[in-house]
């Protein structure tokens, strides 16, 4: 109910620091006391659990001077070190009827919450369920702090084993025993994580920040496949379309961690899992962004329309943009590097660009099989360059060797997600008409015949690491055509091969030991 009230109480979109910055939000009362220590943390935590509310909100003011941007070294010592129990009163005082002390609370927690290894221990550790309730309490109850408290779990959820932990976090009945609660799926049951977003989403005016850092946090949350599943069938991605046509400015002059910007990446993401069934009105909002923009928004609309498979002719310059943006962000996403004044590095993930590139490749195998003259291939040539196509081998060999080198827990984490390396299989194999047609006029070639060889043996390596049967049944089938081309000069897939072959050193080091 306190959702569905407006939330005039929290401070409008311009307003809001980032991420990184909110912790200069301090309030304006000062404390003219000694600066607090590591070592008063005990102390501390204690005045404010229990203290009066005056010395309560002192304490919580030190411990967030502790922690504050000219305390940066301190917050890993905080949380990750084990040597402080921190975590737990601040917990405890989210719930308290303290608004000041409660700012500072948040403050703290998300100074904390910045730090890889607090990641972590705040979302798997210790008192990780504790303090996601309560930051979900603050949310539910539609209190002034509830957008920082929407940005704490934006931050945690940067911490990748742990989006699954957040997103589909839904607490037990307290009325049920201690021992027989049974977990309620997240959609069914009103105190989730979920549900919350849900509602806030559905009555939060669109000015104001709880509902913008809502979809911040539902972009992030949507990295995960079971998260988005979740989220495509509630009625947030029709909110989403809805803040994008409503925008009064054009894509290009969308800021980072706008309404826009967000809404946008959590659309692509959805897309990414539920494919053209996401929603019928979702194209007519998009397409006109890949058309229009050549930067970041133009990029995560034209991967939004290959994940619902538009025909290869709806994209503009006859697909040469799409697959030249495509493939220059697989190349960053593998070097884990951005693009200067258009995306960070840790943006957009190799599996998510992987499968923008392989239904794109996709989409121009159809368009070259309904051409009249379909051994032109003038479609699959637009993605078939050189430069991409050894990208995809780089990327196999890197996910192989990574498997069979790395402990089993490291496997397929990360950058090494084995999707990825199946996207690659994926886009080669739609590929193979433009990268095995025969030069003219045919002719034998000994450094044709190596490259086929050495990329069956690539294709035959990665079946056996495959995780799923359509994937090592592509692969497999690829090497065997590979091998029947070996011999006969195939220029495209030798020029792809040689490019390959000067990649990273210890990427080909540990391929071929």
């Amino acid at each position: 109910d306190a959702i569905k009230k407006s939330l005039s109480g929290s401070k409008d979109e311009d307003d809001v620091p980032n991420l990184e910055n909110i912790d200069k939000e301090s309030s304006k009362k000062k404390v003219e006391t000694k600066p607090p220590k590591l070592k008063d943390i005990p102390k501390l935590a204690k005045e404010m659990v229990q203290g009066e509310p005056d010395e309560a909100t002192i304490a919580a003011q030190k411990l967030y001077e502790l922690c504050d941007v000219a305390h940066k070294d301190n917050r890993e010592p905080m949380v990750a070190s084990g040597k402080y129990d921190v975590l737990n009163p601040l917990s405890e005082c989210l719930l308290h009827d303290n608004p000041e002390k409660l700012h500072f609370v948040c403050l703290t927690l998300n100074n904390l919450s910045i730090p890889y290894d607090n990641k972590r221990v705040m979302v798997l550790e210790r008192v990780a369920k504790k303090l996601i309730q309560n930051l979900c309490t603050v949310i539910q109850q539609g209190k002034k702090q509830a957008y920082l408290c929407i940005i704490i779990l934006t931050n945690l959820s940067y911490y990748e084993p742990g989006i699954k932990a957040i997103g589909q976090f839904s607490p037990k009945p307290k009325t049920q025993s201690r021992w027989k609660r049974n977990k309620i799926p997240p959609l069914e049951n009103p105190h989730s994580l979920m549900r919350i977003m849900q509602e806030l989403t559905a009555h939060a005016a669109r000015g104001t920040a709880d509902f913008r850092w809502a979809f911040g946090l539902l972009a992030q949350l949507s990295k995960s496949s079971d998260n988005a599943i979740l989220i495509s069938v509630t009625a947030i991605p029709q909110v989403a379309l809805e803040n994008i046509k409503l925008s009064k400015t054009k894509p290009s002059e969308w800021k980072t961690n706008s309404l826009e910007d967000f809404s946008l990446f959590l659309l692509m993401y959805l897309a990414e899992i539920a494919g053209p069934s996401l929603t019928d009105k979702a194209l007519e909002v998009v397409e006109p962004i890949m058309q229009t923009d050549t930067g970041v928004q133009g990029l995560k609309a034209t991967m939004m329309c290959s994940f619902m498979e538009i025909p290869w002719e709806k994209y503009p310059n006859y697909g040469v943009i799409a697959g030249g943006i495509v493939s220059e962000l697989m190349s960053n996403t593998f070097e884990r590097k951005g693009k200067k004044n258009t995306y960070e590095g840790n943006v957009f993930q190799l599996r998510t660009a992987t499968k923008a590139y392989s239904l794109l490749a996709k989409a121009a195998g159809k368009a070259d099989a309904a051409e009249e003259d379909k051994k032109a291939l003038v479609h699959s040539k637009v993605m078939a360059l050189p430069t991409a196509i050894a990208l995809l081998f780089q990327i196999l060999s890197e996910i192989t060797a990574n498997y069979m080198d790395d402990d089993e827990e490291n496997s397929f984490t990360g950058f090494y997600d084995p999707k990825s390396g199946e996207f690659a299989v994926a886009s080669i194999s739609s590929l193979l008409p433009a990268l095995l047609q025969l030069s003219d006029p045919p002719r034998e070639s000994v450094s044709s015949e190596i490259a086929c060889s050495a990329v069956a043996q690539l294709f035959e390596n990665f079946a056996t690491v495959a995780t799923s049967i359509p994937a090592k049944a592509k692969a497999s089938e690829t090497a065997e055509k590979m091998k029947e081309h070996a011999g006969t000069a195939v220029p495209l897939l030798e020029a792809s091969y040689d490019l390959w072959q000067h990649a990273t050193a210890s990427t080909k080091s540990l391929f071929f030991q």
